[in-house]
């Protein structure tokens, strides 16, 4: 702030930080003469402080500061003109409040606005404008626009833009403002009904200007008038959408009522004359821009104002007309410079009185430095009763009272006062004031005020009927402009100049309330003309400002002061006598922190309550060493609160794991305990509870219920095992070894009862034969024990199906015949079998490949007794028996294409396939030769 020259974004982030800092609302008062650039410096610092606020945590945060900044050319368009002294000219007060969260995040604002020159509707000075919007409509509108309002895009058509002579400006493109203004009205949520109903108002506007009277005498000799163009009439009645009649009666006639309070009333219509009927015409006009204005602010706060004021900081921007001077100085120029001399009264207060008084208060060695108080100006404006406004306003109470009469009043007043002046006065001998007019001596130079119109523009008469006219609208936005006035309330409304000196004291009172920042804007020259440099004029400004005199004051005095409880706990971190806590006064806390810096005595001042510190460098090297100890200062804090975190974590991790251990137990008890009651009676079940589930375990138990099912399968094949013969043990292991074999590979019969010896059953035709055959067998080869019996199908060396009975003893597989069951070959030995192959799916065909000279076994095991497959009991009788007799576990496979030899020794190999067939005649197995050969089996 302090290290490079004054900028107005130094300012503005000086602002912002002591915002956060202190948690304190701030202001920023723009002052200087009109046209020294206080609008734009007020855009300016508003642009800066919304870029670097931080952004709200929900999502309205960037349209909040959207909102913010789009206000700027919406209120310029309909609250700025040019002057002769400005081509952007505020022709009102604004004062913006922005909202901010505590975490220093946009969240809101509010505007109030002062005195909008409404007179400038009608009249304009010459070489002037009258305000933005008309000429934006008229330029910016689009075709359709203009022809829907009857108008035409020449400003001169209009009488209220005709007389100034002046319709562009060089440094204004209307036509991009006006789009300017149509996208702010959709920022800020104004409705196209809404923007349609202002576009028509200001058009009547613009009409009603041209409303021309003309004179006559009526009935009763008295002057009276009439309108001359009662079409243009009809077009302001239609877009103002109200009654033509009644509009057009109340442009030249007035209704007055008689009867003293408590008696019956009566209504009189009295004529308007010529003069009195574009008054009347004028205040309508006035009436409805000036509503239209308010209507304006009022929907711009109820969008940006916060739902929480309560919890919010602000940060204030003042920026109101500048002090004017011109030819000929009204009623509106008159209150312009009251508020100008209250601000002015206001810096005094702030930056030269109050701070030498605090000087003295604190009892720091201090020589009184001399300045302007413009305290008994302020007094001579405002001052009751004897106040030029208290003046007026008393004037505006007696019926009889004139101009005149008003500026006679002043001169009797204040006839010994050296800040005023009049004709009457001086006794005429001062040439520069006429009979209408008296001066001001202001703060910023002599002002001399015509008083013509003064008690009219300061009653500020609106004739009722005009009112009633437009209360009876059905254009809902004149609704709210002319709202029906409450019946009971007979109170008599305030002037405007009350009005404005009390909206001036509210801001007074605002502004006093937060912490002041300053921006004078200084005009280089009266020609708006850039790097040009009146130096005269600019030493004018810096007189009467009290620049110098501040300037003084701040060289002989201190750049900061802060109470010593503040200064102890900002900057206690950079002394180790102070840190972390300092248990003597603040104020010997203050030093220790000074004396630890080594800064020198002549920089500092120990106050009774503060601190002062000469020279921005010292507090700059406070702040450095802040900075410095900042990231260890952060260090330990968050060391410390990530400990207590983790603590609290553990804590409630630990409290958890306890709850959640005790809710384990309680409820694997419980479902140990329904196990315990469902299987307590297992073993009294024939089933040894095969066909029993358990009880649908916790999440935590899932596996222990599956470790508990596999117990008691194992359990019940154990207590199922030991039940079986050692017949039918045999068979569960020949059962379980067909299993591991056939398992998710082939289909197989596993449920069916395993016989071995089917030949040996009444199903045999040739039992007795088959009976004798093998007592013969056993006697011949010494075998001992038939291990499978069964017919089946077996392929010749020629490629013949042939029925045969198939029998596997204890060390060979036979062949006989089916019918007299005599052995055609000798057995083949199972120690001879190498590897056993079959077909995937339900084909039957089983091959035993043999070591040569043996031939291989090609067999169809579903021919046999009972018509079923027995592949699967075949090859586990075989494989297990070979496994007994040699210790060699036979390779079983499961393949598409099967290599074989059943024609050793001088056959060749041959293939087979398998395929199967959903033809309704192939009910069993057909084998046909090929190259390779193909066995069709039935797909079911």
């Amino acid at each position: 702030m302090y290290e490079r020259p004054p900028h107005l974004y130094a300012l503005a982030n000086d602002c912002y930080r002591s915002l956060l800092q202190n948690q304190a609302n701030q202001c920023v008062i723009i002052s200087g003469e009109s046209g020294a650039g206080k609008t734009e410096a007020s855009k300016i610092i508003m642009q800066f402080v919304t870029a670097i606020s931080k952004s709200a945590t929900n999502a309205s945060g960037n349209q909040i500061k959207d909102q913010l900044l789009e206000s700027n050319p919406l209120l310029e368009a309909f609250g700025n003109a040019k002057t002769l002294r400005n081509d952007n000219s505020s022709r009102f007060g604004k004062y913006m409040e922005i909202q901010f969260s505590r975490m220093g995040a946009p969240v809101g604002g509010q505007i109030t606005n002062y005195l909008l020159e409404k007179s400038r509707v009608v009249a304009a000075g010459q070489g002037e404008r009258s305000f933005h919007i008309f000429y934006q409509l008229l330029n910016g509108a689009s075709p359709q626009l203009i022809k829907d309002l009857a108008l035409t895009k020449q400003p001169e058509t209009y009488a209220y833009l005709k007389h100034t002579g002046c319709f562009n400006v060089p440094t204004i493109n209307d036509q991009q403002e006006f789009a300017a203004v149509l996208k702010a009205m959709k920022v800020l949520g104004i409705s196209e009904q809404d923007q349609q109903a202002v576009w028509r108002l200001l058009a009547a506007i613009l009409h009603l200007g041209n409303v021309e009277f003309g004179s006559f005498v009526n009935k009763g000799g008295q002057n009276a008038s009439q309108v001359s163009n009662k079409n243009v009439v009809e077009t302001v009645s239609k877009l103002l959408l109200c009654d033509f009649q009644s509009l057009l009666t109340a442009l030249t006639t007035r209704s007055i009522t008689s009867g003293a309070a408590g008696r019956r009333n009566s209504v009189i219509s009295c004529t308007l004359d010529l003069q009195q009927a574009v008054y009347s015409r004028d205040a309508l006009a006035k009436a409805l821009y000036d509503r239209l204005f308010t209507w304006l602010v009022g929907r711009i706060n109820e969008k940006i104002r916060s739902s929480d004021p309560s919890s919010i900081i602000v940060l204030g921007l003042l920026d109101i007309y500048g002090f004017e001077i011109f030819g000929k100085n009204s009623f509106e120029q008159f209150c312009i410079n009251y508020c100008n001399e209250k601000l002015q009264q206001l810096f005094i207060e702030l930056t030269l009185k109050s701070e030498q008084e605090e000087y003295v208060r604190e009892g720091i060695e201090w020589k009184e430095i001399q300045y302007f108080n413009n305290k008994p100006i302020c007094e001579l404006i405002e001052k009751k009763p004897i106040g030029i406004i208290s003046l007026l306003d008393e004037c505006c109470l007696i019926a009889t009272s004139t101009d005149a009469s008003f500026l006679e009043k002043l001169n009797k007043n204040f006839a010994t006062s050296q800040f005023y002046e009049s004709a009457a006065k001086s006794q005429g001998k001062d040439k520069t004031l006429d009979q209408s007019t008296f001066r001001i001596k202001h703060y910023a130079g002599d002002v001399s005020y015509n008083v013509a119109y003064f008690l009219d523009k300061n009653k500020d008469t609106l004739f009722v009927d005009h009112i009633n006219v437009m209360q009876t609208s059905s254009d809902g936005l004149l609704g709210q402009l002319f709202p029906q006035a409450n019946a009971n309330d007979r109170k008599r409304p305030e002037t405007a100049g009350t009005q404005f000196r009390n909206a001036v004291n509210s801001l007074i009172t605002a502004l006093l309330a937060c912490q002041p920042h300053y921006v004078r804007t200084i005009k280089p020259n009266d020609n708006k003309k850039p790097s040009q440099m009146d130096h005269e004029r600019i030493k004018h400004q810096v007189r009467y400002l009290g620049l110098l005199e501040n300037v003084r004051v701040r060289r002989a005095g201190f750049a900061n002061r802060q109470p010593y409880e503040r200064f102890l706990t900002r900057y206690k971190m950079i002394a180790k006598e102070t840190w972390p806590l300092w248990r003597k006064d603040p104020k010997s806390g203050a030093s220790a922190i000074l004396n630890s810096q080594s800064v020198p005595s002549s920089e500092i001042a120990m106050g009774k309550t503060k601190v002062f510190i000469r020279n921005p460098k010292t507090l700059f090297l406070l702040e450095e060493q802040r900075e410095k100890k900042i990231p260890f200062i952060v260090t330990i804090i968050q060391a410390h609160v990530r400990g207590l975190l983790a603590r609290l974590k553990f804590g409630k991790h630990r409290a958890a794991m306890k709850i959640v251990l005790f809710y384990k137990t309680y409820k694997s008890r419980k479902w140990i305990k329904k196990v315990i009651e469902t299987f307590a009676n297992v073993s009294k079940d024939r089933n040894f509870g095969y066909h029993w589930s358990f009880p649908e375990a916790p999440p935590v138990l899932h596996n222990a219920q599956v470790l508990l099912t596999k117990v008691h399968r194992c359990w019940w094949s154990k207590m199922l095992i030991a039940t079986l013969n050692a017949e039918q043990r045999a068979v569960m292991r020949q059962k379980v070894f067909a299993y591991d074999v056939f398992h998710k590979k082939k289909p197989w019969m596993f449920a069916r009862s395993w016989d071995n010896n089917y030949l040996e059953g009444d199903a045999n035709d040739v039992k007795e034969k088959y009976t004798a055959a093998m007592q013969l067998l056993f006697q011949t080869f010494g075998d001992q024990q038939i291990l499978f019996a069964d017919f089946c199908v077996k392929i010749n060396p020629q490629g013949t199906p042939q029925k045969r009975g198939m029998v596997v003893t204890d060390k060979n597989i036979y062949k006989y015949g089916p019918k007299d069951a005599k052995m055609h070959k000798l057995g083949t030995p199972l120690s001879v079998v190498q590897t056993i192959s079959l077909f995937p799916g339900s084909c039957p065909y089983v091959v035993c490949h043999c070591e040569a000279p043996y031939r291989d076994l090609v067999l169809d095991l579903a021919q046999g007794i009972h018509g079923v497959e027995k592949y699967s009991e075949f090859v586990a009788t075989v494989a297990m028996q070979i496994k007994l007799l040699t210790g060699r576990q036979v390779p079983i496979k499961i393949v598409d294409t099967i290599t074989y030899n059943n024609s050793r020794p001088k056959g060749a190999d041959a293939q087979l396939t398998a395929k199967p067939t959903s033809d309704p005649k192939v009910t069993t197995c057909q084998f046909k030769k090929g190259k390779p050969n193909v066995v069709m089996f039935p797909s079911k």
